[in-house]
């Protein structure tokens, strides 16, 4: 894995764990792959060079800033757009440093 993948994939983890710890959050959007897959999967939860579900991160350019898209699902008896600029604040400090610049979008998929 080359170190511009590593980077991907960490930030991307970072983005996930940080999402996830954001009240009203019920989950991250599972992604086709994780749907089928379901939770008979065995080995590791997610293999390298494969952002979480519901995170993606890339980069227009190797000089241009991060581009960060979380999908969520919202808890029910939480608004959705509180919730959503939650994230995107939550998530924009938590990579202020690794990824001056970034920019965070967050959708929210469904609520539950």
């Amino acid at each position: 894995m080359t170190a511009a993948a590593a980077g991907r994939d960490e930030l991307a983890g970072t983005v996930a764990r940080v999402t996830e710890a954001v009240p009203g959050v019920a989950f991250l959007r599972p992604g086709l792959a994780d749907l089928i897959r379901g939770p008979a999967r065995t080995g590791p939860p997610r293999t390298a060079g494969r952002s979480p579900a519901g995170v993606r991160v890339a980069r227009g350019s190797s000089a241009g800033p991060w581009e960060v898209d979380v999908q969520i699902v919202v808890r029910r008896g939480h608004r959705a757009l509180t919730v959503a600029r939650a994230v995107r604040d939550a998530v924009t400090a938590a990579v202020a440093e690794t990824a001056p610049g970034a920019q965070v979008t967050v959708t929210v998929a469904n609520a539950l």
